[in-house]
């Protein structure tokens, strides 16, 4: 991935001043730490009254080149913070305002969860995701999210067939843990809750929304404990309630299936890499046993 340019000091006072209704005395914008294919800057300014503010600004919309058609949607960031994360019971940063595809949040003091694993970590952030999804349960019905059904499921196994024909052989154990997976409540869920986009300080945030979908919790666990040596996805699970193991390694399955599909030629950034076709083999070979 490469990172998106930031926009020269005037069109950032433009977005600032649209969402603030102030002129912008003083501007000084950075490219954020961890912004990755998405415009993603830290600014701070003076607006015309005299207050100052710290604030990241993000470009919601443009659909990155290595991202599926299928599961993008240009508004769905946006409309998520417009129409759902503003509730104080969700861990979203507070957003300030939104201008066109722009969205301004608070710039929050943490760091991606990928920074500071430890058990007392764990337990917070496993604890954060319970309570974020028990705060979504209710919003099931919410039109912009990505919907994970069987049709969903399927095209992530034609997807990685195509690059990676050794898939097939997965595939009969693939259709058993999605048909399971189908099975658990549907719930809004985060939908790409890997450890970059969970933000750790004195309390948890979630960011980049733009997958939020509607599907079973066990997806979101999958996601952040990928990756983690036991003992820090045991306790994060513990804090969570202890999902059913079967259920969880079944979305373990999907997930790696699904970024062995993602993109032809594709890679993740080399901090962030993992082995996803160890990873599906592995799991695959536990699900034979318990789904037959």
């Amino acid at each position: 991935m490469t990172t998106a340019a930031v926009p020269d000091e005037s069109r950032l006072a433009e977005i600032l001043t649209q969402v603030f209704g102030e002129e912008i005395r003083s501007l000084e914008a950075a490219p954020h730490p961890y912004a990755t294919s998405h415009l993603l800057v830290d600014v701070d300014a003076e607006l015309g009254g005299g207050r100052r503010i710290s604030a990241v600004v993000k470009e919601t919309g443009r659909r990155p080149p290595d991202r599926p058609r299928f599961v993008h949607r240009a508004r769905r960031e946006r409309d998520a913070y417009l129409r759902l994360l503003g509730r104080a019971d969700l861990p979203a940063p507070r957003l300030l305002g939104v201008a066109g595809p722009y969205v301004v949040l608070e710039r929050v003091g943490a760091v991606p969860l990928w920074e500071a694993a430890g058990e007392q970590v764990a337990q917070l952030v496993g604890q954060g995701i319970r309570a974020m999804h028990d705060a979504l349960f209710t919003h099931r019905d919410v039109e912009f999210a990505l919907r994970y059904d069987a049709a969903f499921y399927r095209c992530w196994l034609r997807r990685a067939c195509a690059v990676d024909p050794t898939i097939a052989e997965l595939a009969g154990v693939y259709r058993r843990a999605t048909a399971r997976l189908l099975l658990e409540p549907a719930r809004l869920i985060h939908g790409e809750l890997y450890p970059s986009n969970v933000l750790v300080g004195e309390r948890v945030w979630v960011v980049d929304w733009e997958s939020l979908s509607v599907g079973p919790a066990v997806i979101d666990l999958a996601a952040v404990t990928a990756g983690w040596p036991e003992p820090f996805g045991r306790a994060l699970l513990d804090a969570y309630g202890t999902p059913d193991a079967v259920a969880l390694d079944c979305a373990r399955l999907q997930l790696a299936v699904r970024w062995l599909g993602w993109s032809r030629g594709w890679s993740p950034p080399p901090d962030h890499a993992h082995d996803w076709r160890s990873e599906a083999g592995q799991v695959a070979e536990r699900l034979q046993e318990t789904l037959g």
